[in-house]
């Protein structure tokens, strides 16, 4: 896809106008100690876009997740969801192998900021779960989860938290070698797929440069048994309906193929640093479960019987078979850099800006295009940091957007519409004794221009207080409140067609009101000696909550679901621990778990749709110097609180090790399998999850290197 005209001189006036703008992470992101796989940040990791002064781990408010590329490479699993799913309250929408995005704490789509580098992606993964995420976790150098009062900097109203992917193309530092490679191949049996992915650094001087390359090219999932769910073929027989089930043991139309290029090129003074970069990314998948041989009566039967599931009803009658996938292209720029001062009232000034053309076209069959949909668009923000002030600590920025959202063709759900957001914050902690204080107040404007709606323009309030302190050496406290705002979405005030890849017909409401919500959440972490422990109390009480539900009549002959607004809660838990064992057989071990427990209801009654079950995941790791391993057994409880139209979701025990072997300074082997037992896996947040299971046992053989 070409760049267009208008975008690129957007960039060269950017380019000019953000000469002193970085992102929020000034001199923060060399030599970070990676953090294990599904633990929480040790106190040592600062997280580098935490708004306001370099605070590590321990000292903030709310748990924060922190994976470094290593980390990232051992949990590798398709997108962006399912790479994150199974971190404390994480969980995907698994839309297939090639999308998914990350839920938190039963919160999704624009609940939960995906950003780049601070930044957003600039893509249509919220518009939709069958469109994939841009933010590559393979090509990351760093993937943070941030919650708590200082996400309000990243956006209005992500209730659920911020995911930031670091791709480490502009440095921010001179790196310790002048040349350095790391390379990464892998190979996984589930779907005969192979991944890989090479990065060379090197520095003259002050400049330095990145150069990324990543791939993967897989084949159909296998999976153990029926794509559909027993419970959705138990509803089919039952109404009636003649149904041919497609090869067992093969989830149909799931191949993936990637590949992405990307370069960036940094000046580092010793006082700061600016850089550009940019990436240009190409992704071809399946849609799954997009052809059907379902006849066009059992629609109108099944659903006059008021009890049909959610993700079932097929795309209308299908007399031949279709393999629909979507062809996706992003091309995106980014300017980046900052500036610290020795003396004076601000210590540092950063910022960034972005700007992407993204595309993707959504195919019928090989040959037949169906919908376009286009988003060029950009993103600045620019943040000052003060020096300390009457005990106060923090800084103040400005955020500015703008989005050219446009989809063309049969599939064309939401009429073009320019989204524009500028918004201004602040934040400050203050330190009395014992006790830490920390707060943001950030305002919104929202204007979006629909080609026929018009425009609705919303102006939103964010704001959060939390307080923290260790009581003794062993115990840490917190407790956070935030009052969130959230301005409705294109797709939810002007959505008014088929949806085939959802099975729905989707009807916005150009009359909706701003959503508001208040959490609250405390914290205790403990630290004695081997133990430690993680706890944390959530709950969201929303008015005005945003949601599509159905209503039980058809268009085009798919179910219609309309955007509605009700009150809601969502209450939650998330437990942590860790016990150091100690030595024994050669080895180092230890042993961790995590539990997560969320509930979302209407206020008027009923539940939420795909919200997660309860789930744990129990873990044993050993480290013998040239050998690590790692045991883990994850479970979801069945979930059987569901919404109208939603059928109830078994529960699963899966059974993962993996194995890395030292074989030189600098080189691992990675051996590895997953889902061992063979269990039929379906997440119950996925809107697939009774057409498309996760894949089946699978074994894992990767090469890592750093040189």
């Amino acid at each position: 896809m070409r760049v267009s005209l208008r975008l690129k001189r957007r960039l060269a006036v950017g380019v000019a106008a953000a000469a002193i703008m970085v992102q929020p992470a000034l001199a923060q992101t060399g030599g970070q100690p990676p953090v294990p796989a599904g633990e929480e940040a040790s106190p040592d990791v600062v997280v580098v876009t935490g708004i306001g002064p370099a605070r590590t781990a321990d000292e903030l408010i709310a748990s924060t997740s922190v994976l470094a590329a290593d980390d990232i490479s051992d949990r590798l699993s398709g997108g962006l969801g399912d790479t994150l799913n199974g971190l404390p309250g994480v969980t995907s929408t698994a839309f297939g192998p090639g999308a998914s995005r990350p839920v938190i704490r039963g919160l999704g789509a624009e609940r939960v900021q995906v950003l780049t580098n601070g930044v957003g992606v600039i893509d249509a993964s919220s518009a939709s779960p069958d469109h994939a995420v841009t933010g590559d976790p393979l090509g990351a150098e760093r993937i943070e989860i941030l919650r708590g009062p200082a996400t309000l900097a990243y956006g209005g109203g992500a209730m659920g938290g911020v995911v930031n992917v670091i791709d480490g193309l502009i440095q921010e530092v001179l790196p310790d070698r002048p040349i350095s490679a790391d390379l990464y191949s892998v190979y996984t049996s589930v779907d005969e797929g192979r991944t890989g992915a090479v990065r060379l650094a090197a520095s003259a001087g002050q400049l330095v440069g990145v150069l990324s390359m990543t791939g993967r090219d897989a084949g159909d999932l296998r999976i153990p048994g029926f794509a559909e769910s027993a419970r959705l073929r138990t509803l089919e027989e039952e109404e009636g309906e003649e149904h041919e089930q497609e090869d067992p043991g093969r989830l149909g139309n799931s191949f993936v193929q990637t590949q992405s290029l990307s370069g960036g090129l940094s000046f580092v003074g010793e006082s700061g640093f600016i850089g550009v970069s940019v990436r240009r990314a190409d992704t071809t998948y399946g849609i799954v479960g997009g052809h059907h041989h379902h006849e066009e009566a059992a629609t109108a039967a099944v659903f006059s019987g008021g009890a049909a599931p959610l993700s079932f009803v097929p795309a209308g009658a299908a007399d031949e078979e279709e393999e629909p996938f979507i062809d996706l292209e992003q091309t995106r720029f980014e300017l980046r850099g900052g500036w610290t001062f020795s003396e004076g009232p601000v210590e540092q000034v950063t910022g960034s800006l972005s700007v992407a053309d993204y595309q993707h076209i959504e195919f019928e069959a090989p040959g037949e295009p169906g919908t376009v949909f286009n988003n060029e668009g950009y993103e600045s923000r620019i943040e000052l940091q003060h020096a300390p002030l009457m005990g106060f600590e923090g800084a103040v920025g400005m955020q500015a957007s703008r989005r050219d959202f446009r989809a063309i063709g049969d599939e064309a759900f939401v009429t073009p519409t320019v989204t524009e957001q500028t918004g201004v914050f602040v934040f400050e902690t203050l330190k009395q004794g014992d006790l830490g204080f920390e707060g943001g107040l950030r305002l919104d404007s929202v204007q979006l221009d629909n080609i026929i709606a018009g425009k609705r323009s919303f102006d939103t309030l964010n704001a959060s207080f939390g307080v923290h302190g260790h009581l003794t050496g062993d115990l840490f406290l917190g407790a956070t409140a935030n009052l969130a705002e959230r301005a409705p979405t294109d797709v939810e005030l002007f959505a008014d067609g088929p949806h085939l890849a959802t099975r729905q017909y989707e009807e916005g409401d150009a009359s909706l009101d701003t959503e508001r919500g208040l959490s609250l959440e405390a914290t205790a972490r403990w630290e004695n000696g081997p133990l430690e422990l993680g706890l944390s109390l959530y709950a969201f009480a929303f008015s005005d909550f945003i949601y599509f539900s159905p209503t039980g009549e058809e268009e085009d002959d798919l179910p219609v679901f309309v955007a509605r607004q009700d009150n809601a809660d969502f209450t939650g838990a998330e437990l942590t621990a860790r016990y150091a064992l100690g030595d024994g057989l050669g080895a180092s071990w230890s042993l961790d778990g995590a539990l997560d427990i969320v509930r979302g209801r209407l206020d008027g009654g009923g539940d939420l749709p795909r919200v997660p079950p309860a789930s744990a995941v129990i873990g044993v790791e050993a480290d013998a110097g040239v050998f690590a391993g790692r045991l883990e057994a994850r479970w979801a409880d069945d979930q059987t609180r569901v919404a109208d139209f939603e059928l109830p979701t078994d529960g699963w025990t899966v059974l993962d090790l993996t194995t890395t072997w030292r074989v030189s300074p600098g080189v691992d082997l990675i051996l590895a399998g997953t889902n061992l037992t063979d269990e039929e896996v379906r997440y119950h947040a996925s809107p697939l999850k009774d057409l498309a299971p996760m894949g089946g046992r699978s074994f894992r053989v990767g090469l890592r290197g750093s040189f």
